[in-house]
């Protein structure tokens, strides 16, 4: 009973571990429980631990599993939840252990640093155009979020803390641009204040898109334990983010005043492309495989593109940030479903370009000059938009999972196929 007990726990922390809602998670071990032979399964699922208990007749175990170094991997997220949604069988503890070690040797890191870093510049660059920064603001962001990215995984390869990690991105992101702006202002190429605000899309890579969501989507079903942990970790994160950026635009005179929107037909052209390469670095960032880059993308450039419409016509950001989640929670579960990948590899990449990052920034930056009505207006601004935007994908969720919307649990007395035989 307890090599069952730590398989169904294992398989439980690689999917945590690999950024699945707890949603998810509970439902993928409470499979592997039952394929195991348990009468039973009840788990708390938090984002670096696990607490299980599993019953089979009148004896029940209790196991604990931790894990320090949370992380995306979409891959990881696919490739285990295609294992446990095809558990239609009776297995063993060996058998379900074969499978992990297989996924854990198999899946691995499909993009080389360099092409990640190449991603986060892309990706910010996108974000830069979507906020109205010139042409050379978003050339600068480039290079600035490509070495910030960099440094980022450098420091992860060397094991470093994961916040010490995010603070000698941030560090690194905001100097860069800062250095090459100054450089271009001294040759008189283009005045520093011309291009000053781009600074905070520069960082805008460090935004935990991911963990942010899947921790509303766990708080919208009452998941505390796991909604509250992923939350707390995210808001650490964005904290740690925004803090050294603001501490840099202190130092060195960086201001992040909001450009001038100006919109137009060939802007929405641009707006469509910056929409797109911005989802699809993300998503090359959490570890995605083509196919998932490519719905992702597409999803999040159709909503993103409405949500605009929508503010041109004078819709609240709130609302329109809203409709953008309900799109992508609605097309992103056709779009899953026909392309055979979990929803939330889509969905969540997707929204991530609606983020309002920078209002984010401003936020410490306003608060670090002593600006409290700014600061105080850019964080409720950034929040209720994050909200609106996790409200759209629960909506979309529940009309159309039905599992999800009326609380179907997995059937334990639900008779199991045979196991299957091996050939010799």
């Amino acid at each position: 009973m307890g090599v069952e007990a730590d398989a169904v726990i294992r398989l439980g922390m690689m999917l945590a571990g690999a950024g699945s809602s707890g949603y998810r998670v509970m439902r993928a071990m409470k499979r592997a429980a039952r394929a195991l032979g348990f009468d039973s399964l009840d788990a708390t699922v938090g984002i670096t631990q696990i607490t299980c208990t599993v019953h089979k007749g009148h004896h029940f175990r209790t196991v604990i599993a931790r894990d320090h170094n949370p992380a995306v991997d979409a891959s990881r997220i696919e490739a285990i939840e295609t294992l446990t949604h095809n558990l239609h069988h009776s297995i063993t503890a060996e058998e379900l252990n074969e499978a992990l070690d297989a996924i854990e040797h198999q899946v691995i890191k499909r993009w080389s640093p360099l092409w990640l870093s190449l991603a986060a510049a892309i990706a910010c660059a996108g974000f830069a155009v979507l906020n109205h920064f010139t042409l050379q603001s978003a050339i600068l962001v480039a290079i600035s979020a490509g070495i910030g990215q960099s440094v980022r995984m450098a420091c992860a390869k060397r094991r470093v803390h994961q916040l010490g990690a995010v603070s000698a991105g941030g560090l690194a992101a905001a100097l860069s641009f800062f250095v090459c702006a100054w450089v271009l202002d001294l040759f008189g190429v283009t005045p520093l204040e011309s291009v000053s605000a781009g600074y905070i899309a520069a960082v805008l890579f460090l935004i935990p898109g991911f963990p942010l969501f899947s921790s509303m989507i766990d708080l919208s079903r009452f998941d505390f334990d796991a909604g509250l942990a992923r939350l707390s970790y995210s808001l650490t994160i964005i904290f740690c983010a925004t803090f050294v950026v603001g501490m840099v635009s202190w130092l060195t005179g960086l201001n992040p005043e909001p450009v001038a929107a100006s919109a137009s037909g060939s802007w929405y052209v641009a707006a469509g492309v910056a929409s797109f390469l911005g989802v699809a670095g993300f998503a090359f960032l959490f570890n995605s495989s083509r196919r998932m880059v490519l719905v992702a993308a597409s999803v999040g450039t159709v909503a993103n593109l409405l949500r605009l419409a929508l503010l041109e016509t004078g819709a609240t950001a709130y609302f329109a940030a809203f409709v953008g989640g309900l799109i992508i929670g609605l097309v992103g579960a056709i779009a899953a479903k026909r392309s055979h990948l979990p929803r939330v590899t889509t969905t969540v990449p997707a929204a991530v370009v609606l983020i309002p990052g920078t209002a984010m920034f401003r936020a410490v930056y306003y608060l670090n000059s002593g600006d409290v009505d700014q600061s105080l207006s850019n964080a409720a601004t950034a929040s209720l938009v994050v909200v609106a935007i996790a409200a759209g994908l629960v909506l979309a969720r529940m009309l159309t999972d039905k599992n999800w919307a009326f609380g179907h649990l997995i059937d334990f007395s639900r008779p199991m196929d045979p196991p299957e035989v091996k050939s010799p």
